[in-house]
């Protein structure tokens, strides 16, 4: 067994004195795909936030591939490869698919006075072309390459979204409900990608309510409700358990 390449211990995050998130303990496998699931309220998207520094908890820690990270700014554990998208995408509107692309695949290092020196940002530079060009065929975007995002439908925006966290070249990318307002057919093309990446080596951790599209990607699941992990499991397990059964039925199994 390799070591989890997240840990999430004992977590707690109070808003006004209602634990959003509490007492979490989460571990993740490197290279693979896990989801967290549950009601509206459940406490998904805080967990999201304070493992990637845009809330700081006020119990726990959070490590990543074995460094603690608990407080640390968002821009730092990205650079660490923890890359993350929201619920609502956060693109550039003004600025083309592509151009959003080029943005996601910016390197420091290749625009570094050295890398000009030398000749390296050429080479940066076309590894990142072709790079976008393999993401925009593989969503079925290429044909919108050259459109202003502000003009796309919400569905599109959100596969861009996805494709702009990829260009970064993440260790692990968290995904905060990527299928929402996407059509089916992109959806397919989404989980194909998903699983892609994963067999790439990338560890993805992903929310949605999108329960179909959850059962078809994931190698493990945890189940939140009330800010506390009920059950975790395969996804035969969790769709078996008769707690998870209630929360998403109303009723016993």
């Amino acid at each position: 067994m390799s070591a989890p390449i997240l840990e999430v211990r004992g977590v707690t995050k109070l808003f006004g004195g209602v634990a959003a998130v509490d007492g979490v303990d989460m571990e993740i496998e490197p290279g693979s795909i896990t989801a967290v699931i549950g009601p509206n309220g459940a406490g998904k998207t805080s967990l999201f936030n304070v493992v990637t520094g845009f809330e700081v908890p006020n119990e726990g820690t959070v490590r990543f591939q074995g460094e603690d990270v608990t407080g640390s700014q968002p821009w730092q554990i990205a650079q660490k490869g923890l890359v993350r998208s929201f619920q609502t995408p956060t693109g550039f509107p003004a600025l083309s698919v592509w151009e959003n692309l080029m943005v996601g695949g910016s390197n420091a290092r290749s625009e570094s006075l050295r890398s000009a020196l030398i000749g390296g940002w050429r080479q940066a530079e076309i590894q990142t072309d072709e790079r976008g060009g393999r993401l925009l065929d593989d969503l079925d975007l290429s044909k919108v390459r050259d459109t202003v995002l502000a003009d796309l439908p919400p569905g599109d925006v959100k596969l861009v979204d996805f494709a702009r966290q990829l260009m970064a070249e993440p260790v692990m990318l968290l995904l905060d409900e990527p299928a929402s307002g996407v059509d089916p057919g992109s959806i397919d093309r989404l989980s194909t990608l998903i699983r892609q990446i994963r067999d790439q080596g990338v560890t993805v951790l992903v929310i949605d309510h999108n329960i179909g599209f959850v059962l078809g990607i994931a190698d493990r699941i945890h189940v939140m409700s009330l800010g506390r992990v009920i059950s975790s499991g395969t996804p035969d397990d969790v769709v078996s358990d008769p707690t998870v059964i209630e929360i998403y039925l109303g009723r016993s199994a």
